[in-house]
């Protein structure tokens, strides 16, 4: 243990070090040097710490790693959750997690966590995959009008329409749709913002452009939506998704039966209220619109890399 951790220690109990679970590899951007933070917000299953402007969500062990996570044993999760607080202090160094808490310092040894690789990597794709792939034709099932917040207004319909028209790489479309559903809605991330994401994500996935993601980096600098939705973007930007829909994406690409393809939907409709489905909507749009660049762009020729 570094020496300067000694002086956090003195008078305080034998701290409770976690060295076993996993992490992304999203985080080795964030944690390049030693760092203060805080302790931004707790749920009743995880927590997210800030550091600089990046946050670090830590969950359990046996659920999907979030693109800027770490996953640590559920028992131990436990402990932590019952004794922080938003603002608590935290610290980073040398590989060490430390909040120090009034009766007993948590650590996690980030250098002893196994590594995920939540990198996107593109994908082979092909018109007769897409029709014929299970998990396409169960998320062509759902009813995203009852289930997203997506479609409020009529102004949200036209704008969908007019995105589903339009070609993919068309920016005076993307800049209106971003625009349009950035931050709209409510929760930790807005519907409008998971809406996105999914646009992004099959961007990333299937097509060798990258309209969206500059369309998007440029509006950021002058937009704020909420902390975690502007995590997620961040590491879309960087070209990171979270663990469940990058096992979705991996799998859209090849045939799956229909028992995997509903378990691989159901890990990403399991969280948050509607932030799933709003996803799986941007999704399937997404697909629709770039449907022809699939089949015929250069991109089609690449072999899976999952």
């Amino acid at each position: 243990m570094p020496r300067n951790w000694e002086l956090l220690l003195t008078n305080k109990p034998c701290p409770l070090v976690v060295e076993y679970g996993t992490k992304s590899n999203f985080l080795s951007l964030i944690l390049t040097r030693p760092l203060r933070g805080e302790i931004h917000s707790v749920f009743q299953t995880s927590f997210n710490i800030r550091i600089q402007h990046s946050l670090i969500h830590i969950g359990a062990l046996g659920t999907p790693l979030s693109a800027f996570g770490i996953n640590i044993p559920q028992s131990v999760l436990q402990k932590f959750l019952v004794k922080l607080k938003a603002g608590m202090p935290i610290i980073y160094q040398a590989g060490y997690l430390q909040m120090d808490t009034a009766d007993q310092p948590f650590i996690i040894r980030l250098d002893k966590l196994s590594s995920i690789d939540l990198n996107v990597k593109p994908l082979r794709i092909r018109k007769e995959w897409l029709e014929e792939n299970e998990i396409i034709k169960a998320i062509k099932k759902i009813d995203f009008v009852q289930m997203t917040g997506i479609i409020q207004v009529k102004q949200d319909s036209a704008m969908l329409e007019r995105l589903t028209n339009a070609a993919p790489t068309d920016t005076k479309i993307a800049a209106e749709c971003i625009a349009h559903f950035f931050g709209r809605g409510i929760g930790l991330t807005p519907s409008g913002d998971d809406f996105l994401s999914g646009l992004l994500m099959v961007e990333a996935f299937f097509t060798d452009h990258a309209v969206w993601k500059n369309t998007l980096k440029r509006f950021l600098k002058n937009h704020m939506t909420t902390d975690v939705s502007y995590s997620y973007y961040d590491c879309l930007l960087n070209g990171y998704v979270s663990e469940n829909f990058k096992n979705l994406f991996c799998n859209i690409s090849i045939q799956v039966d229909k028992t995997k393809a509903k378990r691989l939907i159901k890990n990403v409709t399991n969280y948050g209220h509607t932030s799933g489905y709003d996803t799986l909507f941007g999704i399937l749009t997404a697909l629709h619109q770039n449907y022809w660049r699939i089949v015929h762009g250069k991109h089609s020729k690449k072999e899976p890399s999952c």
